[in-house]
């Protein structure tokens, strides 16, 4: 099976483009923090430095960290990965389990996970990050910005203006968007960005 990878505007992330679709009718973010993943992602999740995960029908978008192989080595491992998942017919699996996740839970919160995976985490792939849904309650949604939204200064302009607006214009319960931003957030983005290329600072 072919699998191009495409550079994102992110250095530490990549696109690996499917020349066979996956059986997907929206967008799904993963990453380490949700408890239950499917076996597709649990197989990419074990290789080392591999943070963040968005499958599409067309592409796997793949986010890593600075403990995470050059990528060259990286993409290697990713793509076996990949190909040997496909080949255990975990790719059929990926619909099925989302389905599940969806069939129980209170219906707000449903239907604001929904759009996060449909009308948003889509365009946040495209610039290398991803966005979930973490909880919902009171009004208040709190969703977790990984990759290049975690680490970008501007992801909280991004969270009220583009996402906050979005859900509200569906979900008119919804009150506000908070966001839980990934450890390293507080890192100056041009660290981040050089990290991500492999560089390393000394503490202190």
């Amino acid at each position: 099976m072919l699998i191009r990878v495409e550079v994102t505007p992110n250095p530490a992330a990549r696109r690996f483009l499917l020349q066979r679709p996956l059986p997907l009718r929206e967008p799904m973010a993963f990453s380490r923090s949700n408890e239950r993943r499917p076996p597709l992602v649990e197989r990419l999740l074990k290789i080392q430095g591999v943070t963040d995960l968005l499958f599409a029908s067309e592409f796997i978008s793949v986010s890593s960290d600075v403990t995470a192989e050059p990528w060259p080595d990286l993409q290697f491992a990713i793509v076996g990965e990949i190909i040997e998942g496909l080949a255990h017919g975990e790719d059929a699996e990926l619909d099925r389990w989302i389905e599940q996740q969806l069939s129980s839970g209170d219906p707000v919160e449903q239907q604001i996970a929904d759009l996060l995976r449909s009308r948003i985490a889509p365009r946040v792939a495209r610039d290398g990050g991803s966005i979930t849904l973490l909880s919902y309650g009171d009004g208040v949604a709190t969703v977790e910005m990984r990759g290049a939204c975690g680490g970008c200064p501007s992801a909280m302009m991004t969270l009220k203006r583009t996402v906050e607006t979005t859900l509200k214009h569906y979900i008119p319960e919804l009150q506000r968007v908070e966001a839980s931003l990934q450890a390293d957030s507080k890192k100056p983005f041009w660290k981040s960005m050089l990290e991500a290329r492999g560089a390393r600072f000394r503490n202190g």
